[in-house]
């Protein structure tokens, strides 16, 4: 391509984002899908949801925390994700991982601290698939699987 099929694509993508930008809810499953093109960390299993009661499926109020539980080797996640104001929360409990935790939402990553007691909290993500990212003591990524909140 030359610089002037660059420029034409750019005013292209200026235009058609102006007139017809793709909606919220397919943007963020077009970052979910390409995200999956990092196959380098160990998968953590959901092992527990607050949102799954006995053989059926039962969904809880909005304004009740979601419970979520993820396991991987010696790693435990424990989640809780709440809904404030409009936005999603997401105070996490870590055994056998420290650092930081990457909480990838439709908003993108949001880099959390863990603290000395396993704890960390992230704030003001959007709703729609989220998942975790870990790096366990030994430098094994660990990544939960996407949940829809």
């Amino acid at each position: 391509m030359t610089d002037d099929d660059d420029d034409l694509m750019a005013r292209l993508r200026a235009a058609a984002d102006r007139v017809d930008p793709p909606p919220g809810p397919v943007v963020e499953a077009a970052r979910a899908a390409l995200s999956t093109r990092r196959l380098d960390a160990e998968l953590a299993q959901l092992v527990a949801d607050s949102d799954l009661v006995g053989a059926g499926v039962v969904r809880a109020g909005d304004d009740e925390p979601r419970l979520l539980v993820f396991e991987v080797g010696d790693v435990l996640l424990e989640l809780q994700v709440e809904h404030v104001r409009g936005q999603v929360e997401v105070r996490g409990l870590v055994t056998g991982a420290g650092g930081s935790a990457v909480v990838e939402s439709g908003a993108g990553p949001r880099e959390a601290p863990i603290d000395e007691d396993g704890w960390f909290t992230a704030a003001g993500l959007s709703g729609g698939p989220l998942r975790v990212r870990l790096r366990a003591p030994d430098g094994t990524a660990v990544v939960t699987g996407w949940v829809s909140v």
